[in-house]
């Protein structure tokens, strides 16, 4: 069985157990872990895991981070931009609050477009995280979130997990974390 089957099959497990809404938001988020190399793939096939939730009673949105830094670039006059993508230093300074904030909008927008009565059994999936690299941490956007986000908030997480630390892409240093991890392999 490959690697994302494997990650199927732990997901439609895992949706199997209660959902706890009670629990703080760094408990309620999943964080399917899979190998960077995977990433293409695993876009491919996240029909199946909407699959996999609609099939134990439960409602799904996909949040597609694809574009985000283009999108959030744009918010800015020409020249400001232009003076920012000539320098990597202001662009890391303005990402983390600036794109920060523009993430955190997008992703309490898509959660709004949800039924308020759906809202605490939905898994809100987040997508296409490479596009954070180098700008932001994905902790700083789950952090940017606060406590009354309702559901499960599930990450498609290119990196791997060693205990409760977490490496995004392999490369950037881990941190510690409350997720639940879904895990494609071991």
């Amino acid at each position: 069985m490959g690697r994302i089957d494997q990650l199927i099959l732990r997901y439609q497990r895992h949706l199997e157990m209660p959902l706890r809404p009670n629990l703080p938001l760094s408990q309620r988020v999943w964080f399917l872990v899979y190998p960077p190399d995977e990433e293409r793939r695993i876009i491919g096939r996240i029909p199946e895991f909407e699959m996999a939730t609609d099939g134990v009673g439960l409602h799904w949105k996909h949040i597609s981070l694809a574009g985000t830094f283009a999108h959030w670039m744009d918010t800015y006059d020409p020249e400001e931009k232009e003076q920012c993508l000539c320098n990597p230093d202001i662009v890391e300074n303005y990402a983390e609050s600036g794109f920060r904030d523009f993430l955190r909008d997008k992703i309490l927008k898509e959660m709004n477009s949800i039924k308020d009565a759906q809202k605490a059994t939905t898994v809100f999936a987040l997508s296409g995280l490479m596009e954070l690299f180098d700008f932001i941490h994905v902790s700083t956007v789950i952090e940017a979130l606060d406590n009354g986000f309702p559901g499960v908030l599930a990450l498609f997480f290119p990196g791997e997990r060693e205990g409760n630390t977490y490496r995004f892409l392999g490369a950037r240093t881990g941190w510690n974390y409350l997720a639940v991890p879904i895990l494609s392999e071991g």
